[in-house]
């Protein structure tokens, strides 16, 4: 008894307030991503793309964002969204995460003017939301 009482001594030790966890990888990652998007700022819709981000455990992104932006931007975006894939792929086996495995289709971006200029956003989707979570 005396063994059990030292052991639950020392466990709740451990129960104060912990320090706050840093932030997820995957959040860093795709904070990156939503950093070099910006604005998307454009003057026509052929100016607009999208990039599939994350990955469902069964396979294919799990969601979309509109972008504007040069080539190099785009060699930047896709290298970022592939480590974003790679740490959703992780996340969801470390996980054992199962997914709602729904397609999600590329909805495609136009070019919409705003309260700050025009700007690149998704086309609304007719099925399951295309857009990132909030």
């Amino acid at each position: 008894m005396r063994h059990l009482s030292l052991l639950l001594l020392f466990a709740c030790g451990a129960c104060g307030a912990a320090a706050p966890a840093p932030p997820a990888a995957d959040a860093l990652t795709l904070a990156r991503i939503r950093a070099a998007i910006g604005a998307a700022s454009c003057d026509a819709d052929a100016q607009c793309r999208t990039l599939a981000l994350g990955a469902k455990s069964c396979g294919g992104p799990e969601f979309y964002l509109a972008w504007s932006g040069d080539a190099a931007l785009e060699r930047e975006l896709r290298r970022l969204a592939a480590t974003y894939r790679g740490q959703r792929e992780a996340l969801n086996a470390a996980d054992d995460t199962v997914a709602d495995c729904r397609f999600v289709s590329d909805p495609g971006a136009v070019c919409r003017p705003g309260p700050a200029g025009a700007s690149c956003v998704l086309r609304p989707a007719a099925g399951p939301a295309a857009g990132a979570p909030d």
